[in-house]
């Protein structure tokens, strides 16, 4: 498995994920003022199998695609979670990038070889992902499996 950071292909992002206190409200300003939209919300809470890293939380997650910008928005709901503790400390705004990758495992290895700490993850649907916080930076990078 290679561990060379100096080799990985990612393609673009998958999505941007940006953390909201009023689901309804972002979502109308986004609509009105981007022309985002349809979106597509779910409710999202695993119980506690479908975890890795984390508490168990609850959350509303909104989906709207126009190409080439995915854009996640997402509303803690109950529960200590990366996306409540980030809402609580820096007020709304972009979270994180996304990737989907068909080499998951080794991605998270080189990660964690470089010494970047894994923050929530667990499995939605079958597949895995996870947030890495990164250092310096500030970024916080999901990986989600193909």
């Amino acid at each position: 498995m290679a561990t060379d950071s100096s080799k990985i292909a990612l393609s673009a992002p998958d999505h941007l994920g940006v953390v909201v206190e009023d689901m309804d409200k972002a979502k109308e300003l986004l609509s009105r003022v981007l022309g985002l939209g349809p979106w597509q919300v779910i409710d999202y809470a695993p119980d506690k199998d479908d975890l890795f890293i984390g508490e168990p939380f609850r959350l509303r997650l909104a989906v709207a695609e126009q190409a080439p910008l995915v854009l996640e928005l997402i509303q803690p709901l109950e529960g200590k979670s990366i996306w409540s503790e980030f809402l609580k400390n820096n007020g709304e705004g972009l979270h994180h990038i996304a990737f989907t990758v068909s080499n998951w495992d080794e991605m998270v290895q080189i990660m964690e070889l470089a010494g970047i700490r894994m923050a929530a993850g667990g499995t939605i649907n079958g597949k895995r992902w996870c947030y890495f916080e990164t250092s310096p930076g500030g970024l916080v990078i999901e990986y989600g499996e193909k």
